[in-house]
């Protein structure tokens, strides 16, 4: 079984350990390069693919929404090591991340783009039921799958340069705010921590509320802010925007530990989390909060295997 997992400063220089055929930068840029790319674009995703412990291959991904097409992410990189070539790690790696972008709530579409010539990039997203969309320039071809499904009602959205100072317009009322960290300081949180998931909450279009979760361990993520504006609250939003960010959370194979903190005093806040499975398994006299959890079973399916990639 492999592993995805998110590039940071203490891993990303492994990249330069890949092996490639030479061939290969026909098609893509090099691991490298990919990661200097994405400093200049923080909503650039860089993931490390792992066999056990061994590094094996590299994917990039991005939200199209900053780039003006909204619902819309687009994989950009995928290459395996010349070492692990021709074992399935291809398709294993590119179906993890799929089940990733479609467990998001605003995923319609996912596209990819594939240089002239790479028939191995294009079988690989046929058998994944990706449509042959046709020329994207003069030198590479695009395909895409779309979501049969409509775009939710309420859904999770990403935050992004031209989107969040309406994050930091919203407000609680004046009872609820020493429950919650201001938006303003999540937000300034998540700029500094890229490891920091943050997600705008949508309704009908419209973003009303702000979710945050931290992975604090490869196997435990910590979800640390949930708000909804207080024009919005007793409508149903704050439960299916938590129910979406546990399906985000859930679609990462390693996870098997999901933890929240609530303030003892927040007199709505036990019974909720519980409602979705969270279990109280201690009080944190330093932080002066509860914590529950939920614990998850691996799952069990195999990822599908393609012997040609």
């Amino acid at each position: 079984m492999i592993t995805l997992k998110a590039a940071n400063k203490d891993n990303y220089s492994e990249v330069f350990a890949l092996q490639l055929l030479p061939d290969d930068l026909s098609f893509i840029a090099s691991p490298a390069e990919a990661l200097a790319e994405s400093a200049f674009f923080p909503y650039y995703r860089n993931l490390l693919i792992y066999r056990a412990q061994t590094l094996i291959g590299f994917i990039q991904y991005h939200p199209m929404e900053p780039e003006g097409t909204q619902h819309e992410y687009t994989i950009t990189q995928l290459v395996i090591d010349k070492r692990f070539r021709r074992q399935g790690f291809a398709t294993q790696a590119l179906h993890q991340l799929l089940l990733q972008l479609r467990a998001k709530s605003d995923c319609q579409v996912i596209s990819a783009v594939y240089v002239e010539g790479n028939e191995r990039m294009r079988n690989l997203l046929s058998q994944l039921s990706f449509e042959y969309k046709g020329r994207w320039n003069d030198t590479a071809y695009l395909m895409e799958w779309h979501n049969d499904k409509p775009l939710p009602e309420v859904y999770l959205s990403t935050v992004w340069q031209k989107n969040f100072e309406r994050l930091g317009d919203l407000e609680l009322h004046e009872q609820q705010k020493p429950l919650v960290a201001p938006n303003d300081w999540t937000l300034l949180e998540a700029a500094y921590n890229p490891d920091y998931e943050v997600r705008a909450i949508s309704h009908q279009g419209k973003q009303v509320g702000l979710l945050m979760w931290v992975t604090e361990q490869p196997h435990r993520v910590s979800i640390w802010r949930l708000m909804v504006d207080k024009a919005h609250q007793q409508q149903g939003i704050g439960r299916q925007a938590l129910q979406a960010a546990l399906d985000e959370i859930r679609s990462h194979r390693e996870i098997t530990e999901i933890a929240i903190c609530y303030v003892p005093d927040n007199p709505v806040a036990k019974d909720f989390y519980a409602s979705f499975g969270f279990v109280e398994t201690g009080f944190d006299e330093e932080e002066q909060e509860m914590l529950a959890e939920i614990k998850l079973s691996p799952p069990s399916e195999p990822a599908p295997e393609c012997k040609g990639a």
